[in-house]
């Protein structure tokens, strides 16, 4: 309930007071044990106290007194309206009342006097003034003694040093040794209602949520900045008063206690600011430093932009200019040297010839390279039919274009070696299957008709049916392989067109509906409501579609969910399929894209292991890309086509 009660505004106006209060116990009570022990008073008697406190008072006084009042030709008393609480009575050497205070006449004794040798000038007015306690010369000595004899008073309504001094002198003795323990407990109390008002600082009730105080709309270094400006012109101020009024101290102690709660109300919007982890990122400073931050990025980017645009028009320059440039920057630099170094005519005339010399070998040397280069570009970007002229090329030069040459042919024969190897592999793959193909079909037949006889027993028509059921996966592999050997040698017809990529979704989702019932599986589609247009070959297309689903409808856990979605992304139509596997994957994307390859170690469904990689060619023909993830269980494929 307590804690309750300190989140709310009264308790925190508690909390606040608390430490004002308990702030100024600390420090008035730290100042009281310093005058203590500055003044003594732990050996001295206190009559001896109390008369050095007033004493320095005392003697400022007088001497404005004197220096305002007493004259060497002074006849009669001067009596003075009033002093405040100070009665006094100045007489000469002769005894004689100078100067008196109103009241001094009906004393009957006064609590104490001074004594002063008194030197006046030629208008007789005083000069200086030594009190007679001090050793003094006898030329001090030998001028008039003034004595000014002195009370103090308590008159009702007058508050001066006198009366501050007369009224706290006693309570401060007595203090002397409790001072301690004063300042102790206040310190406890100040740390504690500190923390506790920390603690609820920016909350409010039993909320978990810190609300903004009223000055944190005001960044915290701009807030501590004006209370350090405050605080210097508070200095200013209590220097240019005059510390002796009683109203002006009055005025520096109001000033303190401001300050003290200027300074606790930073510290509490520094707690709730910290809390909402916003001291630092909402400053003034931060702010600067994040603009500055800003400049020098824009800076460098603007630099790296400018360097790269500089070394790209470089590299554009061709290799002969480029040389041509560089050796006439040079030349150029070695002609400003000469000039400036006044280099002598046998010298210049040595740099001509060198020159004359190196020049024309450096720049030949520089076109037989752009002839390598160039041959080089051809080979890279698979040109191999070019040649490179060798001709006017010596040694080293010579010889390492004709390497190149022999590269290219003989990359060339490699290359012809591999093509007439991927056709006759294809050949024969396509000539066995269609020679395999026409028994298959008898068999598949005449294993159709078995299985429909009537004559035969239960046992005979299940071997046909098994005959018949492995024919056909039989025939479906022929295909399949037939179609994976075109794919990949690019020997497959495509016939690309315009196509809504979105329908192939719709398709798949009817397509596959009873397939997924029966698999226990939920098919989840999303796409765009517009039209997504891309080039591809509809027939080939769906034959990606049917080879993933049909993978899914294998491979999928039952009673999970399957997602079937369609994106634009970077001007291109991205297609994914996710789904979650039934069996451990422990296998990599590249092993499972490869021919003959599955999911399953057991290899007990029905696929073949070529669904996967003939996607991924019919995919490549259609100039697109089919890439798979695997994340644990989950299973994904992307296909990606460029938009039209």
């Amino acid at each position: 309930m307590m804690k309750r009660f300190m989140k709310t505004i009264t308790g925190k106006t508690i909390l606040f007071i608390l430490c004002i209060f308990t702030l100024a116990a600390v420090i008035l009570s730290s100042l009281a044990a310093f005058l203590y022990i500055e003044e003594d008073f732990y050996t001295k008697e206190k009559g001896t106290l109390y008369e050095e406190i007033i004493d320095g008072k005392l003697e400022n006084d007088f001497y404005d007194l004197m220096i305002d009042n007493v004259h060497e030709d002074n006849a009669e008393a001067i009596t003075e309206a009033d002093r405040g609480n100070l009665i006094f009575r100045i007489s000469d050497d002769e005894g004689k009342a100078v100067v008196s205070s109103e009241g001094a006449s009906s004393l009957s004794s006064f609590d104490g006097n001074r004594s002063y040798y008194v030197i006046f000038n030629e208008e007789g007015n005083i000069q200086d003034i030594y009190n007679t306690k001090y050793s003094l010369s006898d030329e001090v000595k030998n001028n008039k003694i003034y004595t000014v004899d002195y009370a103090i008073a308590d008159k009702e309504g007058v508050n001066d040093f006198y009366s501050f001094v007369k009224t706290f002198f006693e309570p401060a003795y007595a203090l002397r040794y409790w001072i301690y323990g004063i300042i102790v407990c206040a310190a406890l109390a100040l740390i504690g209602s500190f923390v506790a008002l920390m603690s609820v600082s920016g909350r409010v009730n039993d909320s978990d949520e810190i609300e903004a105080g009223p000055l944190n709309f005001i960044p915290f270094d701009l807030l501590c900045a004006g209370c350090a400006a405050l605080f210097v012109l508070y200095c200013l101020f209590c220097g240019s008063i005059s510390h002796s009024d009683m109203s002006d101290l009055i005025m520096i102690v109001i000033g303190i206690l401001l300050a003290a709660c200027l300074l606790l109300g930073l510290c509490m919007s520094m707690a709730s600011r910290i809390k909402q982890k916003t001291l630092l990122r909402k400053s003034f400073c931060w702010w600067v430093i994040e603009k500055c931050l800003a400049v020098i990025r824009w800076i460098w980017q603007l630099f790296i932009k400018t360097l790269k645009g500089i070394l790209s028009f470089c590299r554009q320059i061709p290799l002969v200019w480029k040389s041509a440039l560089i050796i006439s920057a040079a030349c150029l630099i070695e002609i400003v040297i000469m000039i400036s170094l006044d280099c002598s005519e046998e010298y210049v005339v040595f740099w001509f010839l060198r020159s004359l010399i190196l020049v024309p070998a450096v720049l030949y040397l520089v076109m037989c390279m752009r002839r390598l280069q160039k041959g080089s570009e051809a080979l890279a970007a698979g040109d191999l039919s070019y040649q490179i002229d060798t001709k006017h090329m010596y040694y080293d030069l010579k010889k390492h274009g004709e390497d190149l040459n022999s590269i290219a042919k003989g990359m060339s024969i490699a290359v012809e070696e591999r093509m007439k190897s991927e056709r006759m592999k294809t050949e024969l793959i396509t000539n066995v299957s269609h020679d395999i193909k026409t028994p298959l079909t008898s068999i598949i037949n005449y294993a159709d008709l078995i299985s429909k006889e009537k004559s035969l027993n239960k046992r005979t028509k299940e071997y046909a049916e098994v005959l018949l059921k492995q024919s056909e996966r039989l025939k479906r592999l022929l295909e399949d392989l037939v179609e994976a050997s075109k794919a990949s040698t690019g020997n497959l017809e495509v016939n690309l067109a315009p196509c809504d990529a979105s329908m192939f979704i719709l398709q798949s989702q009817g397509e596959y509906a009873d397939r997924f019932e029966q698999a226990d599986l939920t098919l989840i589609c999303e796409k765009p409501d517009h039209e997504v247009m891309i080039m591809a070959d509809g027939r080939r297309m769906w034959r990606i579609f049917d080879n993933l689903m049909s993978n899914i409808c294998k491979y999928a856990q039952s009673g999970t969910r399957v997602y079937l979605s369609l994106k634009e992304e970077d001007d291109k139509a991205v297609i994914t399929f996710r789904n979650t596997s039934r069996d451990e994957l422990n296998i990599s994307e590249e092993e499972l894209m490869e021919r003959f390859t599955r999911g399953d170690a057991s290899r007990s469904s029905e696929g073949n292991g070529l669904g996967l990689s003939i996607a991924r060619s019919l995919a490549e023909l259609q100039s697109g890309t089919m890439d798979l993830s695997i994340d644990g269980d989950l299973f994904k494929v992307i296909l990606s086509f460029p938009l039209i």
